[in-house]
């Protein structure tokens, strides 16, 4: 049964309460009805408590401040405030420290029926979301949600497990959203699950799984027909102080087909590095630049010189608008980052990234940090010589930029180097952070980009040149990287040779 807790400074309005409904036909019971604030938090602090109904203006301590500490003890409790009609100001601020509505005295039955209704209703389906993400279920559906992302289930597998599971494959809308914490916050994700868990219910539809103890991700649907990013980010940043610990997100794009959250999903891998910056909450769109400017980002550091490569992200950083400028830095951050060698310490990259500029009047700044960077990272790589990339990794790398090899797989290049295929991808992930296949599509994506500057191929054939088995194929996978169709890329590309 749900345990309500009741505060207000008058006894009448707390006997009201207890008589106005049939509170044990909501599977609910008055557990304490007091007078006193410090008493309900008491009470809170040390019994489970699912619903909290308070008054907004009391001499001892306001509803406001008193919903602020609730909160910080039980981030998942439910909250209903009662006002008089001049207290509205005092409503808006409980409400947005995370009430669920408000109800006006005196008290109206009815309408405290329907309050109550819509909570349980919340309640009953956050136990239900917690009994999915029990111990018999979670990892079966860890499991598909992490195949999910990945893609790596045939559609006819992944449509049964789907099924199996009660997943809503018909929304329109599909966010990938990674969550991290570092240092000593890392062991407490598990608390952060269930604040969400709580926060999202009624709001969103949600699927998790862990990659690591420190980090888990997300596909998330709005309940309410579309995805609102600076909703998200508001509802996070409330959720901040309850939680504790500092924690990083990282969003990416929303699409509207199930069939391409995996797209998403390699968005918010490709800048998890940032993690270790002071920025918490990033959206990956942000980093979309220019093809030309992208392909400047990503050079091989260990094929450029600091001041040659330093040169091309000042002239980016000269054409982007002010407020795009941070988005410029960690983007370059994040590309060193991901180059330096495997297994570099986590303090190390810590103490490195630490310094980002987040100033965006100050390009100055940003230049100056971001070549003590770039030289860090450049002797980093010297320092590791011969040894930071494996020869069989280097033997890939050539392979996959043999762009007219379409019959490139795990599989096929393990037999070429008489290695098994497991063992061959893991190689690969650990000393250049991409999974194989994120790899060779991003990589064939690029050139086949570069070859539409030339206006006299055709899209066929640049499909073919490029290493792409099937046009169809090349069209689904150039629009989840490059967020446009070929043929939008091409007419913009021309339009910007025009001007």
């Amino acid at each position: 049964m749900y345990q309500v807790i009741c505060v207000d400074d008058e006894e009448f309005v707390l006997d009201d309460l207890q008589k106005a409904i049939d509170w044990f036909g909501f599977n609910m019971e008055i557990a304490l009805a007091t007078t006193y604030p410090s008493e309900a938090l008491s009470y809170i602090k040390s019994h489970p408590a699912h619903l909290l109904l308070t008054d907004i203006s009391m001499p001892q301590m306001s509803g406001v401040d008193l919903i602020k500490e609730v909160k910080r003890i039980n981030p998942s409790i439910s909250i209903l405030v009662l006002s008089a009609y001049d207290t509205f100001a005092y409503v808006r601020s409980a409400m947005q420290e995370g009430a669920e509505n408000y109800l006006l005295k005196p008290l109206d039955p009815e309408e405290l029926s329907e309050s109550l209704s819509t909570i349980v209703s919340h309640l009953d389906n956050r136990s239900k979301i917690s009994e999915n993400f029990g111990p018999a279920m979670l990892t079966f559906r860890s499991n598909f949600v992490e195949s999910w992302c990945k893609g790596n289930l045939s559609e006819e597998e992944f449509l049964t497990r789907a099924s199996m599971l009660g997943v809503n494959l018909h929304l329109d809308n599909y966010t990938v959203i990674l969550f991290a914490a570092t240092g000593s916050a890392a062991g407490r994700m598990p608390e952060l699950l269930d604040a969400l868990l709580s926060m999202f219910v009624g709001n969103y539809s949600a699927h998790f799984y862990f990659e690591t103890p420190s980090r888990f991700v997300c596909i998330l649907s709005s309940s309410s027909g579309s995805f609102n990013i600076f909703r998200f980010q508001n509802e996070i940043n409330r959720l901040r102080p309850m939680i504790g610990f500092p924690f990083f997100v990282s969003v990416g794009n929303t699409v509207d087909n199930y069939a391409d959250v995996s797209g998403s999903y390699h968005e918010v891998r490709k800048y998890a590095c940032l993690r270790y910056t002071p920025v918490d909450f990033i959206v990956c769109r942000n980093f979309v630049f220019p093809m030309k400017d992208q392909l400047l980002i990503e050079q091989d550091l260990s094929d450029v010189t600091t001041d040659a490569y330093l040169t091309d992200i000042e002239s980016i950083l000269n054409r982007v608008s002010p407020e795009k400028r941070i988005s410029l830095e960690l983007a370059v951050v994040n590309r060193c980052i991901s180059l330096m060698p495997a297994g570099s310490d986590e303090e190390l990259i810590a103490s490195l990234v630490s310094r980002v500029i987040c100033d965006t009047e100050n390009p100055e700044g940003i230049l100056s940090y971001l070549k003590e960077l770039i030289i860090t990272v450049q002797e980093m790589l010297e320092n590791a010589g011969a040894g930071i990339t494996h020869q069989y990794v280097n033997r890939i790398i050539e392979i996959i930029h043999d762009f007219s090899n379409k019959d490139i797989s795990l599989k096929t290049l393990a037999a070429q180097l008489d290695m098994h295929p497991s063992y061959l991808g893991s190689i690969f992930h650990q000393q250049t952070g991409y999974y194989f296949n994120d790899y060779l599509n991003e990589e064939r994506l690029k050139y086949a980009a570069k070859l539409m500057e030339d206006n006299s191929v055709r899209l066929k054939d640049i499909s073919d040149m490029a290493g792409f088995s099937s046009q169809t194929y090349f069209n689904r996978q150039f629009k989840k990287y490059f967020n446009q169709s070929p043929n939008t890329y091409r007419k913009n590309l021309k339009m910007r040779q025009i001007e």
